[in-house]
């Protein structure tokens, strides 16, 4: 009878624990339900955006045009970052301290991250092309055999930058100390690895991150100012153009005026200015076909060049877009790294605030469609043609 009833306490006890579990994580999901709608908008439009950028430039857009060479890849990238953040960041939302086993912790951080660093070095691959096809056109530019090649050491460079976060990423003991319960949650955990190592893959990290923000605004502002130049001198000479067009003309009116004898009698003058003016018209006509020749040319390497520039200024964006969305994540973890009790300080609302903040960089990965459609009518145009037959 007595092990009957101390075996009807434990199990008691046990359902217990759970059910104050249940209360506390279900307590805190109500805070995330703003997190949740903004991810959950992510995920959709990061989805949907990225695989029509796949679908449209990978089988329907000109291959041979050497400035959508890396818009496929970056897109499928960014769908995969896309999706495994936002999948990432709900579920942790949904169970911020039920998130049990070390293992999954670790499977489902490390494809986040290999993602998310592919997305940011391929945008440095593509600064670089951009600067050199801009920049320094007579140089040496980017080779088939160079690009794919960029493309091999982006996905070695983010899997061996996120190596070393399998160890750091694992399931966080947490207890409430109010109904002493212990909950479960999936991120680095800075208390059982802070040391030399773990300083140091840090300071790396955030000095890589900076390097590349910094190496992106200094060939974004190049190619900016490249650019900016060559629409100066570009409006110049069509100003200079319309000037010769309109001296030439008026050269050869004053000369068939000039060419007329002031002897010869009214009639006589209309007679023998009429073979005159038909020479003159021939001239005329001469130069106008000339100034259409060069009018066609110029306006043949103008379409040329305002297509390289339109690229040029939709990848500056894409840079600036990065920027934007991460600078915020990274000076959280700058305060993060001077007290790592931080967020354990502020209350939950501002928790829930920084939570957004932090949850900014899928931006990166969710923006690029919507880019890519304001610069590229073709995108758009084959984009539309894609919505009208699903229709």
């Amino acid at each position: 009878m007595d092990i009957e009833l101390k075996f009807f306490d434990s199990d008691t006890m046990n359902r217990t624990t759970y059910d104050k579990l249940s209360e506390w994580n279900n307590e805190l999901i109500q805070h995330y339900i703003i997190n949740d709608v903004i991810l959950g908008i992510y995920l959709i439009l990061g989805t949907s955006g990225n695989a029509v950028v796949v679908l449209v430039y990978a089988f329907r857009m000109n291959k041979k045009k050497d400035d959508r060479y890396f818009i496929p890849f970056l897109a499928v990238v960014d769908l995969l970052a896309c999706v495994c953040r936002s999948s990432l960041e709900l579920a942790m939302n949904f169970n911020p301290v039920r998130f049990q086993g070390s293992v999954l912790c670790k499977a489902v951080w490390f494809p986040t991250n290999v993602t998310a660093i592919a997305s940011i070095f391929l945008l440095l691959v593509i600064a670089i092309q951009r600067y050199l096809k801009v920049c320094r056109p007579f140089g040496q530019q980017m080779t088939l055999t160079c690009k794919r090649f960029s493309l091999i050491v982006c996905i070695f460079v983010a899997v061996s930058v996120s190596a070393p976060l399998i160890v750091f990423n694992d399931e966080i003991e947490v207890i409430n100390p109010e109904t002493n319960v212990t909950g479960y949650v999936c991120d680095t955990d800075v208390k059982s690895h802070y040391g030399q190592g773990f300083l140091a893959y840090i300071i790396f990290a955030s000095a890589c991150s900076l390097i590349l923000m910094v190496a992106l605004t200094i060939l974004n502002i190049c190619i900016g100012r490249t650019i900016f130049k060559q629409f100066r001198a570009k409006h110049r000479r069509k100003s200079c153009n319309n000037v010769i067009s309109r001296h030439k003309v008026s050269v050869c009116a004053q000369s068939d005026l000039l060419n007329v004898d002031p002897d010869v009698s009214l009639s006589d003058t209309e007679t023998s200015f009429k073979p005159q003016k038909n020479s003159s018209q021939g001239a005329q006509n001469n130069s106008q076909t000339n100034i259409n020749s060069s009018t066609e040319s110029d306006t043949q390497n103008r379409s040329t060049m305002s297509f390289s520039h339109r690229y040029s200024i939709m990848f500056m964006a894409i840079g600036v877009a990065f920027i934007i969305s991460y600078s915020p994540r990274l000076i959280l973890l700058f305060i993060t790294l001077h007290d790592p009790k931080f967020f354990g300080k502020i209350s939950q609302t501002n928790l829930t605030i920084l939570s957004v903040i932090r949850e900014m960089n899928v931006v990166n990965n969710v923006v690029n469609p919507f880019i890519y459609g304001f610069f590229d009518h073709t995108f758009r145009k084959e984009t539309r043609k894609i919505c009208f037959k699903v229709n």
